[in-house]
């Protein structure tokens, strides 16, 4: 116990000046003042200083032209010309101040400015703490750097870190960019000088507009990272994604998730999982169940494929056209088809189908080595069939009336074909019918033929050169009397609406 209590007292001197040591740590020192004058006010002592005046509190210099300092309460109240200064960048100017040495908690007010380097806070009233150097105002406030302009109702700096908090009617002006922001609440990283969102934000720059509720913003690179629903309107196209990249520089765009790419003035839209957009080539690449629905005043025309690529000519914005790339297919009420590959001039209004197409037209199958429709004003005006063109028709009780030759084409009105002309290697199957019933089968060979058709039904057949016909009553048809050579019904393989869309079908 005597040893204890000997030890108490070696150490009591130690333990009283570490105690000692941090307690004056805590008290703001006056290291100034031309005239110094002892009261007190409302109970409480006060040292009334004026001219030149001076503290000093840890690593903080704080100058004004008169103060009030509170040394039990360990406070000071300072007026005119409030100057402070911590460590070797942080300036802190205004017109009064009110700090609280135990919670190392100042307030400046009047023409308040904060400098960091090369970034500027000004705003009437800004609440800092120098403990956690971290600066706040809630009245409104201008943030100026190197490069960017910045507003907002309210505001939190970190000195340390160099990032800024902002929250209510944030706006960020880049003269250089020339872009506006606007947000709810955002963060902005002085030395990258990269925005955060955390709200509903918009930009607008002279290449366009974005819209978004969380991600990134590059000011320097004017480059955009946003997760969550995000819209970028370019040019004449408008952009949706669950996550969006774009460069506004390069006008290059990234859009993964739920993807729209929207054209209004063509009144287009493709969908898909995955997009690329190169604004300053014209091009755009939709992946992953891509599908473009080209909206018309009735029917809209869809087409699906695994890659979807636009081209646009931008010396001329005519000049414009959709490829279409792997298990192709198109829909729309008069319209339906599939092949490997496709072409949509939108120019001249031109639809090519590549590498096995087939087309069904109402009770129509159509088939060649290649197709392509000529449109006008939406509706289907012209079809032209190259090499092994073979058209299939059904009648009233099913039977399959067949064209066949080298090339075909096929004229339209109100979407149905109303004529066909078959140019080289021409044949055919007619079944002839009374009402009803069938007559007999006829199958000619004939070089060039012209087919007729009414009401969507076959009406004539004009040979043009030396036909080679015979008509077969119905007790003598043979099944092999019944089909021409390359014949394949093949609608099962006729998409539809759902199938091109990638629509589940619900259980």
């Amino acid at each position: 116990m005597r040893l204890f209590i000997k030890k108490l007292f070696v150490l009591a001197p130690a333990l009283f000046f570490l105690l000692f040591a941090a307690h004056a740590q805590k008290q703001v020192e006056l290291l100034h003042a031309n005239e110094l004058e002892g009261d007190v006010l409302n109970g409480i002592k006060v040292r009334k200083l004026k001219g030149e005046v001076s503290f000093k509190h840890n690593d903080a210099i704080m100058r004004c032209d008169s103060a009030y300092q509170y040394t039990d309460r360990n406070a000071i109240d300072a007026w005119g010309h409030v100057r402070i200064t911590q460590g070797d960048s942080i300036t802190l100017t205004g017109n009064t101040l009110n700090y609280d040495g135990n919670t190392k908690m100042g307030v400046v007010r009047g023409n308040v400015l904060l400098v960091d380097k090369k970034t500027t806070v000004i705003t009437d009233a800004l609440n800092y703490d120098m403990a956690n150097k971290l600066a706040s105002y809630n009245t409104g406030g201008t943030i100026k750097d190197d490069k960017n302009t910045l507003t907002s109702q309210k505001g939190l700096y970190s000195t340390e870190t160099k990032i800024f908090h902002f929250t209510d009617n944030v706006k960020v002006v880049n003269p250089t960019k020339g872009f506006v922001l606007t947000s709810d609440t955002m963060d902005y990283n002085t030395t990258t000088k990269i925005v955060t969102l955390h709200g509903p934000t918009k930009i607008i720059s002279p290449d366009g507009v974005v819209y978004a509720d969380h991600g990134e913003y590059n000011t320097l690179l004017a480059a955009s990272d946003f997760k969550g629903r995000a819209k970028v309107e370019a040019g004449q196209y408008t952009l949706f994604g669950d996550r969006v990249y774009y460069d506004e520089k390069n006008k290059h765009g990234v859009a993964e998730g739920n993807v729209q790419l929207i054209s209004e003035k063509d009144k287009l839209i493709v969908e898909g999982e995955l997009a690329y957009y190169w604004g300053s080539l014209g091009i755009s690449k939709v992946f992953n169940n891509a599908v473009l629905k080209n909206i018309g005043d009735k029917d809209t025309l869809f087409i699906s494929a695994d890659t979807l690529i636009s081209l646009e000519n931008l010396k001329n914005s005519k000049d414009r056209k959709l490829l279409a790339f792997n298990h192709t297919k198109i829909f729309r009420p008069d319209l339906q088809g599939i092949c490997d590959s496709l072409v949509y001039n939108f120019g001249d209004s031109t639809i090519y189908f590549f590498t096995d197409p087939v087309l069904w037209n109402n009770a129509n199958q159509i088939e060649a080595d290649s197709i392509n429709i000529q449109m006008a004003n939406k509706k289907i005006d012209k079809m032209n069939l190259r090499q092994n063109s073979l058209i299939i028709s059904t009648d009233s009780i099913d039977n399959f009336n067949q064209v066949k030759g080298r090339d075909m084409t096929a004229y339209f009105t109100n979407n149905k074909i109303s004529r066909i002309n078959v140019i080289g290697n021409g044949e055919s199957i007619y079944y002839v019918l009374d009402k009803e019933k069938l007559i007999g089968l006829n199958r000619a060979i004939c070089s060039d033929i012209t087919v007729r058709f009414k009401e969507n039904k076959l009406q004539t057949i004009t040979f043009i050169k030396k036909p080679e016909a015979r008509f077969i009553p119905p007790h003598e048809i043979k099944e092999e009397d019944t089909r021409l050579k390359g014949f394949k019904w093949r609608i099962k393989e006729k998409p539809t609406r759902d199938e091109v869309l990638h629509l589940k079908k619900e259980l």
